[in-house]
């Protein structure tokens, strides 16, 4: 088990720190004994700029995985090849599919903002899988998140396009970060569009580990309604995590209510902030 973590906020919506700048999007830098890794890289260059006032090295980065396809999460590849140079790309064979969020005045496409061609040839290697996979030890990718907890459907209208064809996108691209440490389980998730419950339960079954230490990332509840977020929120209670760290998409309203119930415990971070675990 790992006995050593800390977790620098790059890229997330909020910030105080004048000489950060914040972005609708979400990149944390993970430093753990076993080696260091990027976790998803945000919208625009931002993560460049407020990794270098924040004294992250971005050349130590092992790897870089990305939570699912959407623009606010991948759109800072090409800034990051530009400065990194070559690096393995771990993520969803799906994540490179042209997506989009239906609106009743039509699609709006939220997918990555480059081809996968032309990043491959700036030092892009891809490394797609589905499945869980261990990257360091006691470091997993998720795979594909169950979706059992019947209060955590996808709201939304999403679809994806697969040659000529527009069909519903039910974002199995969506993938979590696991850390397996000493006092419990660290969970990070880009947007969690498969769900917070479904989620965690899935990091338990995938490592054996029972206890929840920090749930740290986007939960996609900005436009639940409150009765999702009770459900939600109760359900997160049972877990009984050590620290919740809501970011990006998250919401208000999910934010209010597991400050309700978990008060301390929850951790209202942004750009330049660090979540430590010794």
């Amino acid at each position: 088990m790992l006995t050593s973590v800390r977790i620098t906020i790059l890229c997330e919506n909020r910030v105080n720190n004048p000489r950060l700048v914040a972005e609708q999007g979400l990149s944390l830098f993970v430093e753990t004994e076993n080696g260091n890794i990027l976790f998803d890289c945000g919208q625009t260059d931002a993560l460049v700029g407020n990794a270098s006032e924040c004294g992250v090295e971005l050349q130590n980065t092992r790897c870089l995985f990305l939570s699912h396809g959407h623009y606010d999460h991948c759109g800072g590849l090409p800034a990051l090849l530009h400065r990194h140079g070559k690096i393995s790309v771990y993520c969803h064979p799906v994540l490179i599919n042209k997506k989009y969020r239906v609106y009743p005045e039509g699609r709006l496409d939220i997918g990555v903002p480059w081809e996968p061609p032309n990043i491959e040839n700036m030092g892009a290697e891809f490394n797609f899988t589905a499945h869980k996979q261990e990257l360091l030890p006691d470091v997993w990718i998720s795979g594909e998140i169950p979706r059992k907890a019947e209060f955590e459907q996808i709201d939304e209208s999403y679809q994806q396009r697969v040659r000529e064809s527009y069909i519903t996108d039910e974002l199995h691209d969506d993938m979590a970060l696991i850390l397996n440490t000493k006092k419990g389980l660290i969970v990070l998730m880009g947007c969690g569009h498969a769900g917070t419950i479904n989620t965690l339960k899935h990091a338990m079954r995938i490592t054996g580990n029972k206890t929840i230490f920090a749930v740290i990332g986007g939960m996609h509840l900005y436009q639940a309604d409150q009765q999702k977020i009770d459900r939600v929120a109760h359900a997160l209670e049972e877990l009984n995590p050590e620290y919740l760290v809501p970011l990006h998409c998250t919401g208000f309203k999910m934010i209010r209510r597991m400050f309700d119930i978990f008060r301390e415990r929850v951790q209202l971070l942004q750009v330049g902030n660090r979540f430590s675990m010794q």
